[in-house]
C-alpha cells in the first residue's frame, strides 16, 4: 500500500466547489492501493469553512488562513505535518480520475525516481512538462511518455508527485519561501536539477486553465506579470552572471511592456514596483 499526501490550497472558493476535490472524491484510492490523506488548505478565508461532513471518502484535514500565504510557505508548513511517502500538489482547478492514479501507482511501484510528471495541456497543446532554455519554458519536441526527463526540465506544480525521501534531502524548508505564487515550480525544477534528482513523466494527462494565457483585465495582465518578472529575479541567481544577466532582462521586458502600453503605465513606475 502507498501512503500519499494529497495537498490543495483553495482560494476564494469552498471545499465543495473545487473541481479537484469534487473529482477526488469519486475515486476509490483503497481499490487502487493508495493509503490517502488530504491536506486543504484554505487560504485568504474570511470565515473557516471545511468539507461538507461525507462530502471526503477518505482521510482530511483542513486550515484556514485569513492571510493570503505565498503557495511556498503553504507547501513547507504541509510537508511539516505528513508522515507519507508520496506527496502530490494539485491546483484548486485540476479534473482529476481514476486513471491519473492509476498511472501514478504504475510508476512509483516501478521506477526508481524522485519526482513523478505528469502531461498537462492548455487549449489541446502541451505546456508541461518543458526543457527551461535559461529562464524561458520551452516545449520538448518528440516528448516520450513513461521515460526519464532531462536533467534541465521544467514542470507545472499541479499535479507532481514527489518522494518525502527527496524533500527530506533538500531541507526543512525545500520550497522557497521568497516566491509567493509564481516560480516556485520552475525553482523546485532547477533545485532537483542541482541535487541529482530524477524525474519520470507518466502517462497521465491534467487540463489546466493559465491565468497568464486566459485573463483579459489589462491591468490583471499587468499585474500578474509583473509578479511573474518579480519570481525570474529569485529563481534565476545561482551566481553573479546569472543575477546581472536577469536583471538585464527582466528591464528589457519592462521597456517593451511600457512602450506596447503607449506610456499607459510609465517605464520607471514599473520598474520601481518589479524591483521594490
Amino acid at each position: 500500500m502507498l501512503t500519499l499526501d494529497i495537498f490543495v490550497v483553495l482560494y476564494q472558493r469552498k471545499p465543495e466547489d473545487s473541481e479537484t476535490l469534487t473529482t477526488l472524491s469519486r475515486i476509490d484510492f483503497l481499490s487502487l492501493g493508495f493509503d490517502v490523506e488530504c491536506h486543504i488548505w484554505d487560504n485568504a478565508a474570511s470565515v473557516s469553512a471545511p468539507p461538507e461532513q461525507g462530502f471526503l471518502p477518505f482521510k482530511w484535514r483542513y486550515i484556514s488562513s485569513r492571510d493570503n500565504e505565498p503557495l511556498s510557505k503553504v507547501y513547507n508548513a504541509l510537508i511539516s505535518d505528513t508522515i507519507g511517502s508520496l506527496i502530490i500538489i494539485f491546483d484548486q482547478d485540476s479534473l482529476v480520475d481514476e486513471s491519473f492514479f492509476r498511472s501514478l501507482a504504475k510508476s512509483t511501484l516501478s521506477i526508481c525516481a524522485d519526482v513523478f510528471v505528469p502531461v498537462i495541456k492548455h487549449d489541446g497543446y502541451v505546456i508541461s512538462p518543458g526543457r527551461l532554455r535559461w529562464i524561458k519554458g520551452a516545449p520538448l519536441h518528440h516528448l516520450s511518455l513513461n521515460t526519464m526527463l532531462p536533467r534541465h526540465f521544467t514542470a507545472m506544480m499541479s499535479g507532481l508527485c514527489i518522494e518525502r525521501s527527496f524533500l527530506l534531502r533538500l531541507g526543512s524548508k525545500p520550497f522557497d519561501e521568497r516566491l509567493r505564487f509564481y516560480g516556485v515550480d520552475t525553482r523546485f525544477c532547477r533545485d532537483l536539477a542541482i541535487n541529482g534528482g530524477r524525474a519520470y513523466v507518466h502517462d497521465a494527462v491534467l487540463g489546466h486553465d493559465s491565468a497568464l494565457r486566459s485573463v483579459t483585465d489589462s491591468r490583471a495582465a499587468l499585474d500578474r506579470q509583473i509578479w511573474l518578472w518579480q519570481s525570474w529575479l529569485r529563481v534565476f541567481d545561482r551566481n553573479a552572471a546569472e543575477v546581472i544577466a536577469i536583471r538585464c532582462y527582466v528591464l528589457w521586458k519592462v521597456w517593451c511592456t511600457s512602450w506596447r502600453q503607449r506610456m499607459a503605465v510609465r517605464f520607471r513606475e514599473l520598474v520601481v514596483e518589479v524591483f521594490r
